[in-house]
């Protein structure tokens, strides 16, 4: 497909980026008409052509570093004008001071969106975010040019910047929003303004910041208010009964994705295979996803709605579902050492654990279910209760050895030899070393691991490091 003729592709200049963020900059007009690369907060990753945006952290301030980034090739520096801006002469008029360096690349990404005019859709949801975000982009990009959030850049610096690092010739955009606080949705929907908003699921995680699933709730459809109302709509998981019960509140156009009956993009005949990957339909349409874990459907199923929504037709939209993969820790089936890993280290929930614990169960027998389980963080006053039905989980689901890391490791261990795990078979440790070292006493060729934990336990190091048996 190809753009109207009569639509002009936008370019981000240094003159639109220094208007949209309100800035002043002693750049020549010559300079001001530049074209920009990219805009990065960090100088490590500047390239020439790239703007450097300084923010300060609580652990750093990117003021210290502007030199670095004009020596790597940048054009100009975004600055706050009440920071102390440690910056050598020559490069003095190279920066664009402002009041606020967040809220200007805010205003500038918004801008740009606005001016690039394109289709928007914009993923939220407590967990499945990146894999639905990576396999809507997949299947879209066979039919159209596909602009997404960069790596993991969903908060309220990366989603500005994942904005204004499009090239400006894309067709659609895809962006996903997290957040761990209310109002943080609303803020990044106001930026997006999307034409389609994803809701991928409503859970625990970050339930300790949120305060109750009824805020989380409430969190994940802020992505309405910036929602275009006349021709957008929501396309939500029809299998979580929050969901649905919350968007029955809300007048606006609603599509339903998932198993039950009552949605309008439905998997039917479903089939998994350990080594295939899952077979399902659509509307009499067979496709053939190669990644065996079930919860994988309610994150390819948004591709296909959207694919048939663009015209790509069937044939291409299973070719591209044929070839897709787990995002980067996010559920990989990997083999080393004759022992099979599913490397799932991004992130960890109350919800995100049991789809885990389900795909090791549909891709094992149960005498090679080995589980490496670390804590699951931000949980709040609910983490005690909610780490003991997590063991109880485990030992229903025929988990043959079991080894359980962090804070929370005796709670989860205890529920589920309490449930029935063998006590010899379970081992309580403190962090990601010292799981690789029972790891390696414990599992054998042909076992089926599971590497699940939060971001913070970095259990793929026990993946990365393991060696196996001698």
């Amino acid at each position: 497909m190809n753009r109207n003729p009569e639509h002009r592709t936008p370019v981000l200049k240094l003159c639109s980026l220094v208007k949209w963020s309100r800035g002043k900059t002693g750049l020549s007009d010559t300079a001001l008409n530049k074209t920009v690369g990219s805009v990065q907060n960090d100088s490590r990753k500047i390239k020439q052509g790239d703007v450097f945006l300084a923010i300060k952290t609580e652990n750093d301030d990117g003021h210290k570093y502007i030199d670095n980034a004009f020596k790597a090739g940048a054009i100009a520096a975004i600055v706050n004008k009440k920071n102390s801006v440690e910056c050598s002469a020559k490069y003095r008029k190279k920066l664009i001071f402002v009041s606020d360096t967040i809220k200007a690349v805010q205003k500038a990404a918004s801008c740009f969106r606005k001016e690039m005019g394109i289709l928007f859709i914009g993923i939220t949801g407590s967990n499945g975010k990146t894999t639905t975000r990576s396999f809507v982009s997949a299947v879209l990009g066979k039919g159209l040019k596909v602009g997404e959030t960069f790596g993991n850049w969903n908060n309220h610096i990366g989603v500005p910047l994942s904005i204004l690092n499009f090239t400006g010739d894309e067709w659609v955009g895809v962006i996903e929003m997290g957040a761990n606080h209310v109002k943080e949705i609303h803020d990044l929907s106001m930026i997006v303004k999307p034409d389609i908003g994803i809701i991928t699921n409503i859970g625990y995680g970050h339930i300790g910041l949120f305060g109750s699933l009824s805020r989380t709730t409430d969190a994940k459809f802020e992505i309405l208010d910036g929602l275009n109302r006349k021709n957008g709509f929501l396309l939500l998981n029809g299998d979580d009964q929050r969901i649905v019960k919350e968007a029955a509140r809300h007048d606006v156009n609603k599509i339903f994705y998932g198993l039950s009956s009552k949605c309008d993009c439905r998997a039917v005949d479903i089939e998994i295979d350990a080594k295939k990957g899952i077979g399902f339909s659509v509307n009499d349409f067979r496709f053939q996803l190669p990644i065996p874990g079930r919860h994988f459907i309610y994150s390819v199923l948004p591709a296909i709605f959207l694919g048939k929504r663009c015209g790509i037709p069937d044939e291409i939209i299973a070719d591209s579902i044929r070839s897709l993969k787990p995002v980067f820790m996010r559920g990989a089936v990997q083999t080393k050492n004759g022992v099979d890993f599913i490397v799932d280290c991004y992130n960890a929930n109350p919800s995100s654990m049991k789809s885990a614990i389900n795909y090791l169960v549909d891709v094992s027998k149960p005498s090679s279910r080995t589980a490496v389980i670390g804590d699951m963080l931000e949980l709040g006053s609910s983490s005690k209760r909610l780490h003991k039905e997590l063991g109880k989980m485990l030992a229903r689901a025929q988990i043959r050895k079991l080894v359980t890391v962090g804070e929370w490791a005796s709670e989860v261990a205890q529920a589920a030899i309490n449930e029935g795990i063998n006590k010899r078979n379970v081992s309580i440790v403190d962090n990601a070393h010292e799981a690789l070292e029972a790891v390696n006493e414990i599992i054998r060729q042909g076992d089926m691991v599971l590497l699940k934990g939060s971001r913070g336990i970095h259990l793929e190091t026990v993946f990365e490091k393991y060696k196996g048996n001698r």
